[in-house]
């Protein structure tokens, strides 16, 4: 009995015995280790959905706006401008958004914020008739389509291309009488078939195919430069210009605002008016209420986070002159929210050429 007892006590004297130090030592800096793994692959976990969530994001943007983009070049019918960023408080035409020289300079084509052309409205083509009741105004057959003053009024067969400034309707159905900026719609009267005669009546002038038009513009507005030692724009002379060499302070551009304006006459009655740009959704109001401008006219986004100031070109054809069939677009788009973790190079590039299809405008 007496050695039964005593090696249930040395049982239980061995059961009662711990870990050593360095058995703790060696389990503590298993778990450090194994934990820093966890916490990196964490982290590395976040910084990846910050960073595809940033780019996604970019990219989703830059593919809306250079899909609507492709869209209307894509439709233009005449030749594509260059366009600064500038604009005056009313975004007048004369002094908002001026042409940029496509030019080459030293073999390098140069770059602008915004690029404009011209695209058949909905509803064209139509044609003309001399009103029955004037002999100097014009009819047009427009069911549906009646023009806002600001577009243009284009008639290929006589190569007569005009702004409207006013349109009124003399009671006849589906029809508008339109008058342009420089009198060619008396022009066009002098030409065209009187409403209601045809070839029987003695009446031999053909019939005319007219279309309605309207200046559309695309240009990158509303971003920050900000200092970057690695950017590719400096300061000279009040504007930035791109980089090439030196020690000079360098600047990258981000939060941009990819928009679109469509030209407009600031009247109705055609008297004392001027063209202006504002967006498609307010594109049917006249007005000259400063105020209005400042908080309406530059909220028609196509795309954000545009990261590329001036992202438009014409590029050169093999001899070196500008290629105008083309439009090209250096688009790149850059969340600046993807930054908080120390991530910042999220930029998605779009360089392409963009071909317009078909001329119908002499001038732009």
């Amino acid at each position: 009995m007496k050695n039964l007892i005593m090696k249930n006590l040395h049982m239980k004297k061995l059961s009662n015995s711990g870990f050593t130090v360095a058995e703790m030592a060696v389990a503590t800096a298993v778990m450090a280790i194994l934990g820093i793994v966890v916490f990196n692959v964490l982290n590395s976990g976040m910084i990846l959905y910050a960073k595809n969530t940033a780019v996604n994001s970019a990219h989703q943007e830059a593919r809306e706006g250079i899909s609507r983009l492709t869209r209307d070049i894509h439709a233009a019918v005449s030749v594509p401008q260059l366009r600064s960023s500038a604009h005056d408080t009313t975004y007048t035409a004369t002094g908002s958004f001026t042409v940029v020289s496509s030019a080459p300079v030293n073999g390098v084509p140069p770059t602008a914020a915004g690029v404009s052309f011209q695209n058949v409205v909905a509803g064209s083509p139509d044609y003309v008739w001399q009103d029955p009741n004037n002999d100097q105004l014009i009819m047009i057959k427009d069911p549906g389509d009646q023009p806002t003053p600001g577009m243009r009024l284009v008639v290929p067969f006589w190569g007569i291309e005009d702004d409207i400034i006013k349109v009124t309707a003399q009671g006849t159905t589906n029809h508008s009488n339109v008058f342009l900026s420089s009198g060619a719609d008396q022009t066009v009267a002098s030409k065209a078939r009187k409403f209601g005669q045809g070839t029987y009546s003695g009446w031999v002038s053909p019939y005319a195919i007219t279309y309605y038009t309207e200046r559309m513009l695309y240009v990158v507005e509303n971003g920050n430069y900000i200092a970057d030692a690695q950017g590719p724009w400096i300061s000279s002379g009040g504007q930035y210009i791109a980089y090439t060499s030196g020690t000079m302070q360098r600047y990258r551009y981000e939060n941009g605002q990819l928009n679109v304006y469509r030209l407009r006459y600031s009247t109705t009655n055609g008297q004392n008016g001027y063209y202006y740009w504002c967006p498609p959704s307010v594109a049917g109001r006249s007005t000259s209420d400063a105020q209005w401008y400042l908080n309406s006219v530059s909220r028609m986004t196509v795309a954000k986070y545009i990261s590329s100031p001036q992202p438009f070109y014409i590029p050169l054809n093999s001899g070196g002159t500008p290629d105008t069939r083309y439009v090209g677009v250096n688009l790149t788009a850059r969340d600046p929210s993807s930054s908080n973790r120390g991530y910042l190079a999220t930029a998605s590039l779009l360089n392409t050429q963009i071909d317009y299809r078909s001329r119908i405008c002499l001038y732009q």
